[in-house]
């Protein structure tokens, strides 16, 4: 089969490989979508060469079952979270698989990844996808889509609020599309155009450039409602971004009592002032990826819900165009770049 190495440097190479075999405990799943996610650039911006398959937000349909599968079948269809623990540690045991202590890997880095036409995963990782949910929605579900549901929920969200998105990659795309299928009003923020004119495609009640002044203001006039109360500040913040001036920002965004979600991974700098948090008694999330069993719950809430990921996809790729895909990605002048081994 083919599969992509990342080489170091922003470069790739698509290379044979023997189609995998399930292993005790595993399936063989045939990839119809994988999506590329902000840590796969990374790595591929990174010197090394990793000498492995990348790629961790698999979707697809199981071809081969191991021994001691208990629930999964060939033709059953599944996304795959992402970061596979040993199972029996106490992190494990509370679905914390990005926490395990003893063997803690992730697909694409420490185990051969979904940028493939075949992986293999463990049975315990795969994650049921009934229709009508799609293969980008899987894709989505494996990594970005659920760390933006974990973000707000951790936050705990609710129907009724104001949320901003800082930061319109395909992590503050889905904290969009998630926080609309809530009910929430949602505004969000960046400097890129494109990223703009995608989040009002997927429901964003107010965009706003970031390049422009009065961003905090902007924010306080969108949280205000006429005739029940005028707030200034948002009741929730989902920050993607990492940028030092969003992080500058975001406690002044906030209404008294507001709450944060921290997402984005950045720099080092030292914005925040504990008086600001004191002053307005807010609360800050750290949101690292996502515990196992809020997978299957957000499968549930995307059939309850009936939202998709399709409106942030905007470009789909061979995985013979796998530089392709990866430019188109690096750019940061798209939404979700899925590659798609099988079209």
């Amino acid at each position: 089969m083919k599969g992509v190495v990342f080489t170091g440097n922003r470069t790739l190479e698509v290379r044979d490989f023997p189609e995998p075999t399930a292993g005790r405990g595993e399936v063989v799943i045939r990839i119809e979508a994988t999506g590329i996610c902000g840590s796969d650039l990374h790595v591929y911006r990174g010197a090394h060469d990793m000498n492995q398959i990348g790629g961790h937000e698999p979707c697809g349909t199981v071809v081969e079952v191991g021994e001691d599968i208990v629930r999964l079948k060939v033709g059953d269809r599944v996304t795959v979270h992402h970061h596979h623990g040993c199972g029996v540690c106490e992190q494990c045991a509370r679905g914390e698989t990005v926490r395990c202590l003893y063997d803690h890997q992730v697909y694409g880095v420490g185990r051969p990844g979904s940028f493939a036409e075949y992986m293999a995963a463990g049975e315990a990782n795969c994650i049921p996808l009934p229709e009508p949910l799609t293969p980008a929605d899987g894709a989505c579900m494996a990594c970005v889509g659920t760390t933006a549901y974990a973000a707000l929920r951790r936050i705990e969200a609710k129907p009724h609020e104001t949320l901003a998105v800082f930061g319109l990659g395909p992590v503050g795309l889905s904290a969009v599309l998630v926080g609309k299928a809530l009910g929430m009003r949602v505004a969000g923020v960046d400097v890129i155009e494109e990223r703009l004119r995608l989040a009002g495609a997927c429901g964003a009640d107010e965009v706003i450039d970031g390049r422009e002044e009065g961003v905090v203001e902007r924010l306080h006039e969108f949280s205000r409602t006429p005739g029940i109360g005028w707030i200034d500040g948002v009741d929730c913040l989902v920050e993607t971004s990492g940028a030092t001036a969003a992080r500058e920002w975001m406690i002044d965004a906030l209404r008294r009592k507001g709450r944060i979600a921290i997402v984005g991974v950045g720099g080092q700098e030292k914005v925040i002032n504990p008086s600001q948090i004191h002053g307005k008694a807010c609360t800050i999330v750290g949101s690292v990826v996502f515990p196992l069993g809020w997978s299957w719950d957000f499968a549930h809430f995307l059939l309850a819900s009936g939202m998709s990921f399709e409106p942030m996809v905007t470009h789909r790729y061979p995985l013979a165009s796998a530089a392709d895909a990866m430019a188109m990605a690096d750019s940061g002048k798209c939404g979700k770049v899925l590659m798609e081994p099988g079209g």
